[in-house]
């Protein structure tokens, strides 16, 4: 969720303890990753989890106040831990006596990977060799290797066995084998890997073609589409065309192919393929990338599928001069301002939007993004409190037969926009 509501709550849920290992991978490893400000909420939630007194949560407000960042920084390094795979985010929603929504999340905190699984997945290992380049990656590569040091010729093993110290009085029939049925606690990383061979193994095969002419090029096929992400089809036609008649499969082609695949991925979209929504963070740094990408009259193109007219670009234009906003704010404003008059261009409702965001001195399209959520859970909070107080009004009117109010009258005429 791109936003944090006032007052809600959160409890941590944590089944595991990190070593002395665990916090030198998360410094050295996940930190040039996930960045400093995710680095310490996570520290921050696993110590503050431990607390029996605070029952494993707290406020968010109060949170914020203790970290020192602000919402939309708080929001983005969350999701940095949520991507990395450090933390799982649950929401649940509700309604108060007051007829207020109440809010409360679960943080599900995970473990970081060890040396040899966060070297051994090629998403992590690729993300860092990404942020810190070969020389460092190799550095810490060896940093966390383990030497296995044979023990010189001369020494003989006088290791006593098990069988020389202890004795056994009970037979395997002793031993209820129900034991084996527990579910015991397992320190294990979250592994993003989304990429199935079966999945593969299954298309390929409905497509008629023989998997084994894959079978000394898998691996590598198998890491650059856990790198690239792209739907199965889409890798079983390349695997189709990089394939000739003669049954063999030319894996430097297809990865060339995969990679134009990918790059055609983050083109521009009419807008009815782009998913903006404001209720989920799954797409937030694609939807960013987007919003910085294009220009605000190329959004506009998007939006109505036609060249914006000469009103809405002198409003573009009065925006950047006024307010001396950035491309991807001025399309956020003009993405947010649009949905809510359902498609139309009202230049009044967006210069509103504008001058708002202008008054919070917004830093960045996120930053705006995330603000105006926050503004319309509060306004809602509002709408819902005042509907609750006329509700109530409403039915001590009817039990007193009391003449409508000038109160009344006002109220509703703002709620009509009058």
């Amino acid at each position: 969720m791109k936003i944090i509501e006032h007052n809600s709550y959160c409890s941590i849920l944590k089944t595991f303890s990190l070593s002395s290992v665990d916090e030198e991978v998360l410094s050295f490893l996940y930190l040039p990753i996930i960045k400093g400000d995710a680095l310490t909420l996570y520290k921050t939630l696993y110590y503050y989890s431990s607390i029996s007194g605070l029952q494993g949560g707290m406020i968010h407000d109060d949170l914020l106040k203790y970290l020192n960042i602000s919402e939309s920084d708080f929001i983005m390094a969350r999701t940095n831990l949520e991507g990395i795979g450090l933390l799982e985010l649950y929401r649940k929603q509700s309604i108060d006596t007051s007829n207020q929504i109440k809010v409360n999340y679960i943080y599900k905190l995970f473990p970081p990977a060890s040396p040899k699984k966060f070297f051994n997945d090629v998403l992590l290992r690729s993300l860092f060799n990404q942020e810190v380049g070969n020389k460092k990656y190799f550095f810490w590569f060896n940093y966390f290797k383990i030497e296995n040091k044979k023990i010189a010729d001369e020494y003989t093993n006088v290791t006593a066995a098990f069988k020389d110290v202890f004795s056994l009085n009970v037979s395997v029939d002793d031993i209820s084998l129900e034991h084996f049925d527990c579910n015991f606690q397992d320190k294990k990383y979250k592994n993003q890997v989304t990429f199935s061979r079966d999945a593969l193994k299954k298309e390929l095969k409905r497509n008629q073609f023989d998997f084994n002419l894959l079978k000394k090029d898998i691996k590598e096929i198998e890491n650059c589409c856990l790198l690239y992400d792209p739907k199965i089809e889409d890798v079983v036609s390349l695997i189709l065309a990089n394939t000739d008649s003669d049954g063999i499969f030319y894996l430097d082609r297809f990865k060339n192919d995969l990679r134009h695949l990918k790059q055609y991925a983050f083109a521009p979209k009419r807008e009815e393929e782009i998913d903006t929504s404001y209720e989920g963070n799954s797409n937030v740094s694609l939807l960013i990338k987007k919003f910085n990408m294009i220009t605000p009259e190329d959004y506009l193109s998007l939006i109505y599928n036609a060249k914006p007219a000469t009103f809405m670009l002198k409003e573009i234009e009065k925006l950047k001069n006024d307010l001396n906003f950035s491309n991807a704010i001025i399309n956020v404003i003009l993405d947010y301002s649009i949905k809510k008059t359902k498609g139309e261009f009202n230049t009044v409702f967006i210069e509103k939007v504008a001058f708002t965001l202008s008054s919070m001195n917004v830093s960045d399209c996120y930053d705006a993004m995330t603000k105006l959520n926050n503004r319309d859970f509060e306004s809602l909070q509002v709408t819902r409190k005042r509907t609750k107080k006329k509700s109530t009004k409403k039915e001590e009117n009817d039990e007193n037969n009391d003449d409508v109010s000038l109160d009344d009258l006002s109220s509703l005429q703002e709620d009509l926009g009058l």
